[in-house]
């Protein structure tokens, strides 16, 4: 299964008739954003358990560009490049953290931020 369609099966689990597209996405930031906060306090947590939560991020951003990309996306070019260009920084500081050379919070403030962005402007 591809990108696309794993950020499809996200929003597929919420039901369409209880919030909006701009909710539900908000949703998805704020649920990988939770799990990751989770995995990182823990002491206790085992390395795949990390990796695995970055790469679950790390997809979400990767459909968050290629969705920016597509020509039938109706948002601003400038905000559409905002956002692919913060994709690639997640991309590159995930790769920081999996190093151990970068804090799993940089990449939990910036969900967290989309989020309230999303949730702010969902209507």
């Amino acid at each position: 299964m591809g990108y696309p369609q794993h950020a499809a099966a996200a929003y597929a689990a919420i039901d369409p008739c209880l919030t909006t597209p701009g909710r539900a996405e908000a949703m998805v930031f704020a649920k990988i954003t939770r799990r990751m906060r989770a995995v990182f306090a823990d002491e206790s947590a085992t390395v795949s358990a990390r990796v695995s939560i970055l790469h679950d991020n790390r997809r979400l951003w990767h459909a968050v560009a290629l969705s920016c990309a597509s020509d039938a996306n109706a948002m601003a070019p400038e905000l559409r490049a905002s956002l692919i260009g913060l994709a690639g920084f997640v991309d590159r500081h995930t790769s920081a953290v999996l190093r151990k050379e970068g804090e799993p919070e940089v990449l939990c403030e910036i969900n967290q931020r989309i989020a309230a962005g999303l949730s702010v402007g969902a209507t």
